[in-house]
């Protein structure tokens, strides 16, 4: 019966084997998600939040000293004038295809929409400014509806940059679940493997009297 009880103990001892190859496998699958899940997170709060936030600080900027020319339009040549606008025109047409390429939300895509339509309704507005003789009434009515839009516009950008501060905080929550999860994933993985230890070690001094006490015998006789 020596063999057969051997046997029964390697069996015992090779399933908790097993089971422990399993378990390290499959937290070491789960850890590869949640640090690609992690690395998606990162990248998206760079991507999609700080780089947004940045296109919407210079979208300002550019409307912003387009402002500034209308109002200083007396103290500015009509080259000056007219080779700033479109300056700032390109810039803030570029910027918008960079913004386009982030990870829009539904919101911040009704937003960007709406902002879009305020800058071709200022370029409009620009152009019949443009187009009027100076001091007429129709190029002060055309300054007002320009000040209208620029206050829209603003509006606007100040809408994206609020919802690039609560996006960045659902990635930093997220991400902070994801790294408590992995945590947790790991401290169970120790507990299992410590349970399976002392059970390997219940395992062996079992069967060392039984082979020790046929060992005996065997020399008794």
């Amino acid at each position: 019966m020596k063999w057969a009880y051997s046997i029964q103990q390697k069996f015992k001892a090779a399933v908790l084997l097993a089971i422990v190859c399993v378990i390290i496998l499959i937290t070491n699958l789960l850890g590869r998600y949640h640090m690609n899940e992690l690395s998606d997170s990162f990248s998206s709060v760079y991507k999609d939040r700080l780089v947004a936030e940045r296109y919407i600080f210079m979208l300002s900027d550019h409307l912003y000293q387009k402002k500034l020319a209308f109002d200083n339009r007396s103290e500015l040549t009509d080259s000056d004038f007219r080779s700033g606008i479109d300056s700032h025109n390109e810039a803030i047409s570029g910027l918008l295809l960079f913004y386009e390429k982030t990870f829009l939300t539904e919101e911040e895509a009704a937003y960007l929409q709406d902002f879009k339509a305020n800058v071709t309704a200022l370029r409009d507005l620009e152009l019949q400014y443009l187009q009027s003789p100076d001091g007429e009434a129709k190029q002060t009515a055309t300054r007002t509806l320009f000040n209208e839009r620029f206050t829209l516009a603003s509006a606007n950008l100040r809408q994206l940059s609020q919802i690039q501060v609560v996006e960045g905080k659902m990635l930093n929550d997220q991400s902070q679940c994801i790294f408590y999860g992995s945590s947790l994933l790991t401290n169970f993985e120790m507990v299992i493997l410590f349970c399976i230890a002392i059970i390997l070690q219940v395992i062996v001094a079992a069967s060392q009297p039984a082979i020790s006490r046929t060992w005996q015998q065997g020399n008794l006789n």
